[in-house]
């Protein structure tokens, strides 16, 4: 499968093997303004820039679509010097059918916005598994999935412990019920692993549906820097390289000791670029 974006500092690549990016996502500076988190992300030497763009309605943090234009934000990452790999909406919760029908039609402004500043992955979740239902969820997606038809953009599902999108059958669900190349996957390295599942043979399950790709490092559920946790993201880069993946690696940070997260998103860019190097799992057998 390809990104259709190029490679950027995939350091040590092999001839044969695809090429991953490197990436940051803005959560990793959830504190800061969104021009400075793309500063910081520069800083760190990451070419490419995941931006969170929830609806104030989830949480305002970086920019919502509905007040932003296309132009401004796509200034905005190209002074930065980044690449938009990709815009993160949140997700489509269902605690009511209002709450639904505005982040469906938030959704259908994210296509026409990607399109604008070029951007080919829109990422989202699903709803709450405790409190809210799964089936208006379905609904949405029935609903979204003609919408991304000949736009050139893509809804990478995301998954989150203890939501919907949690398990391997909850995505066997979800690929059966929508067999389109317009839904895909992003694999959190970090809540599979919060969540006992292992991402490695998620990686090797879906990978013709794996859009994108957050990389975390946990110890149990808790979110660490990378590099210092349990997560096996080495094994889950070799997998996903082994099924052609050539998209991006997209930093997330969600630590306890935020006054760190500078050092430890600086540091994680190291750790991404060692992930871009690896070998597949064939070239490696």
């Amino acid at each position: 499968m390809s990104s259709g974006a190029q490679c950027y500092n995939c350091a040590g690549h092999q001839e044969g093997v695809p090429a991953v990016k490197a990436c940051a996502a803005s959560i990793c500076w959830v504190n800061d303004t969104l021009e400075t988190a793309l500063q910081k992300a520069k800083q760190c030497g990451f070419p490419a820039i995941e931006v969170l763009t929830f609806p104030v309605e989830i949480w305002d943090v970086h920019g919502d679509l509905r007040h932003i234009k296309p132009s401004d934000l796509k200034r905005k990452v190209d002074d930065a010097g980044l690449e938009l790999a990709a815009l993160h909406l949140g997700g489509i919760l269902t605690p009511s059918e209002e709450m639904t029908r505005t982040l469906i039609d938030y959704t259908k402004l994210a296509v026409d916005f990607a399109q604008h500043v070029g951007c080919r992955t829109i990422v989202s979740g699903g709803p709450l598994r405790e409190s809210q239902p799964f089936e208006p969820f379905v609904r949405a997606l029935e609903e979204l999935t003609p919408c991304f038809d000949g736009s050139g953009v893509r809804l990478a599902l995301e998954n989150h412990y203890k939501n919907w999108l949690q398990f391997i059958e909850d995505y066997d669900s979800i690929f059966t019920s929508f067999d389109s190349a317009n839904i895909g996957m992003t694999l959190d390295t970090g809540h599979f692993h919060s969540a006992g599942v292992d991402p490695i043979e998620v990686a090797r399950r879906f990978a013709d549906r794996v859009y994108h790709v957050h990389i975390k490092d946990h110890i149990g559920t808790q979110s660490i820097a990378l590099g210092a946790g349990e997560t096996d993201n080495f094994g889950v880069t070799r997998a996903l390289k082994d099924a052609g993946y050539d998209g991006y690696l997209s930093q997330e940070l969600e630590v306890s000791d935020g006054e760190n997260s500078d050092r430890y998103a600086c540091e994680g860019y190291d750790y991404i670029r060692r992930l871009c190097a690896v070998d597949a799992e064939s070239s490696s057998a």
